[in-house]
């Protein structure tokens, strides 16, 4: 699965209006607050008007859009056990028919503290960008937490009896570099698939496993659940996700295109009041353009997956098409 834009704010407002950030406002760092509340449903407003009691816990109120929620907490990340807290906000709400977004930051927290700390001492960027292998392993010692987060909630479920009734959506709402490309310490800078590509796993009880390997997007997911709820009709139809059903039973379904767009904070380019880097993506081929430099880059994924040869310059009819 492609995130839309490769930084939290941005993400989360695109998932939970199932719209482009050019559509529902969110469309830069500084636009955080921009979200066009009045005229767009969220998923927590959607779900309320079916019963659902409606929450979720949170690092920041800017992080996504706060309407249709009955609680909106916000936690310490100084302080939290996200396993305990997690797991008692489930039993908290386990006799409802309830709606509960989770937000762990904890890989997210421990990388940047990681290499922040081991970057003090060194005298220029390129030394960061020359250890990716060294910089994948502290990525890579986080996840055990994290396995262990989900497994603590697995077992909440399993033992309030909710398991096999409950719908489980578990999602990254972008990327990290680990030095790939130099400029982009983390991620939001560039739109490389480093930062795209992001993990979603939807467990539907009674739906037996099934890997897709089509590409989709995160807008998806809103459509997804409008249609695991039997929920279709005109007030929805302005979603320009589409849902992951289809993809399940059907194996004759394409790739859908991906569009992405980012301004980061900081980087060659920083551009945190407006997006001014967009790719679209289809049938492993990759266009992008950096509107700052007025520069494009062209890749086929297939044969070239760390995109290191533009070949932009060589194939002027594909990147026209694209």
């Amino acid at each position: 699965m492609d995130t839309v834009t490769p930084y939290t704010f941005a993400s989360l407002h695109a998932i939970f209006s199932g719209l482009y950030p050019s559509s529902n406002g969110v469309n830069a760092y500084y636009n955080m607050f921009k979200f066009k509340k009045n005229s767009l449903t969220t998923i927590p407003q959607f779900l309320k008007k079916l019963g659902y009691y409606t929450c979720c816990d949170v690092n920041s109120k800017s992080v996504m859009p706060e309407q249709g929620y009955d609680e909106y907490l916000v936690y310490d990340e100084q302080t939290i056990d996200f396993p305990q807290r997690h797991s008692d906000l489930i039993k908290k709400l386990h006799k409802k028919k309830f709606f509960i977004f989770l937000q762990n930051t904890e890989t997210h927290n421990n990388l940047v503290r990681a290499i922040i700390e081991r970057d003090k001492e060194k005298s220029s960027d390129d030394e960061y960008f020359n250890t990716v292998e060294e910089n994948d392993l502290i990525y890579n010692s986080h996840l055990p937490a994290a396995d262990s987060y989900v497994n603590r909630l697995l077992n909440t479920l399993d033992e309030l009896g909710i398991s096999k009734k409950t719908i489980l959506v578990i999602f990254s709402d972008h990327g990290t570099s680990v030095g790939e490309k130099k400029g982009e310490k983390f991620y939001g800078v560039y739109l490389y698939e480093y930062t795209l590509n992001v993990f979603a796993i939807i467990q539907i009880p009674n739906q037996s496993g099934k890997i897709i390997d089509k590409q989709c997007r995160t807008i998806d997911i809103f459509p997804t659940i409008l249609e695991l709820t039997n929920s279709k009709n005109e007030e929805f139809s302005n979603k320009q996700g589409k849902s992951l059903l289809p993809l399940i039973y059907d194996t004759s379904t394409e790739d859908r295109e991906v569009f992405a767009e980012t301004g980061g904070l900081y980087g060659p380019w920083p551009s945190p009041e407006k997006h001014n880097v967009f790719c679209v993506k289809i049938n492993h081929k990759k266009i992008i353009y950096n509107d700052t430099p007025k520069t494009w880059e062209l890749y086929d994924l297939k044969k070239d997956p760390n995109e290191i040869n533009n070949i932009y310059d060589e194939n002027l009819e594909l990147a026209k098409k694209l």
